[in-house]
């Protein structure tokens, strides 16, 4: 997961908590669809209808998620599609799936839900009973079981992250010594198949290089701190912390900085770049690698207007997707999924060319 920062999140969480019932009880009637009187059953629409997408990440509040809706919202209006985002205040598999049983069982349920997923099966039972409801689920960042879900947006494929993740640090650092990783929880699908995608390319490519116990964050940038200095002082020959979660990333910098190691213990993080401009300008973010999120948010109303159209193809076939190209569904590595994007790395030089 995430593809997402912890400054300032508390207060729009806390706002977002609030809007949560107001969203799920007129999710399809801004769209214009008739509604269900009995609740609980999504309004058939004919290709090309308006329709609603609820969007359903793992948290209110993580600038990647908001760069992923303000992408959706972008093109909304020429997809006929009414975007609503709505999710819960923590990173919590339980509280994501009780809004999107709100959601199902509402008067109004979306045509399309759209989830990245806090763990692989918490979420299953809620998106089932949407699936059975007659909601179409997709999936992006996160994933859950295959069949819990129609399609599922992968924003790169893993073993491209994990390589190069390891690389940025080995060409800057060389294959010796100890790198940290920071995850957000021990259940996260995506952080754990980039972790796995990196043991697996420092076992067959740098074996001289070890990487540490993991700290998971919890999506909190103190906590994410306070994960990161245990893992400086644990390990006298760190050369770098990977942080793999948004939050994680201003943490581990604050712990690096905390302990004067700016420079000498490198931070390269998977993250969006404008929460992170004073540290690209001072010169203490070493790399950071993600995809273009809000262009991603494209592809998720694009996939949701295609299955609600009825018009996605099967495993080995490709679609349009207006000015964002061709994409291919694949079986590999989870029936279903399409690849969104190669890893984009921001630099000092770049990174003001992306505007979330």
């Amino acid at each position: 997961m995430s593809m997402r920062q912890a400054s300032g999140f508390t207060k729009r969480a806390k706002v977002g908590a609030l809007l949560v019932a107001t969203v799920i009880g007129v999710s399809a009637c801004s769209s214009g669809t008739s509604a269900s009187s009995s609740g609980g059953s999504a309004t058939k629409v004919k290709a090309g209808d308006p329709i609603t997408v609820a969007v359903v990440p793992k948290l209110l509040g993580l600038a990647v998620f908001e760069a992923n809706v303000k992408g959706a919202k972008q093109i909304a209006p020429s997809l006929k599609e009414t975007i609503n985002y709505t999710a819960s205040v923590q990173a919590s598999g339980p509280d994501q799936a009780n809004i999107i049983n709100g959601l199902v069982k509402s008067n109004n349920p979306p045509q399309v839900i759209a989830y990245s997923a806090n763990d692989p099966t918490s979420e299953v039972p809620a998106l089932q009973a949407a699936k059975a409801a007659g909601i179409k689920v997709i999936g992006f960042d996160s994933d859950v079981t295959p069949s819990a879900r129609d399609y599922f947006i992968q924003d790169t494929a893993y073993p491209d992250m994990g390589k190069a993740l390891i690389d940025a640090v080995v060409q800057k650092f060389g294959s010796t010594g100890t790198i940290g990783i920071l995850s957000s929880t021990k259940d996260a699908t995506v952080q754990n198949a980039w972790i796995d995608a990196m043991q697996d390319y420092i076992k067959s490519s740098y074996p001289n290089l070890k990487v540490g116990p993991i700290g998971y964050g919890q999506s909190n940038q103190a906590t994410s701190q306070t994960q990161a200095t245990n893992l400086i002082n644990s390990n006298p020959d760190l050369k770098a912390l990977i942080p793999i979660d948004g939050a994680a990333v201003p943490g581990a910098l604050a712990a690096v900085k905390a302990v004067g190691k700016a420079g000498k213990i490198g931070v390269f993080g998977i993250g969006d770049p404008n929460p992170n401009k004073q540290y690209f300008e001072d010169g203490s973010l070493t790399g950071l690698f993600l995809w273009d999120e809000v262009k991603q948010g494209e592809l998720i109303a694009q996939v949701a207007r295609k299955v609600a159209d009825g018009t996605m193809p099967a495993a080995g076939g490709s679609f349009d997707a207006g000015d964002l190209g061709t994409f291919t569904v694949s079986n590999d590595p989870a029936p279903g999924t399409i690849i969104f994007s190669k890893p984009l790395e921001f630099t000092k030089d770049n990174y003001m060319q992306y505007d979330f």
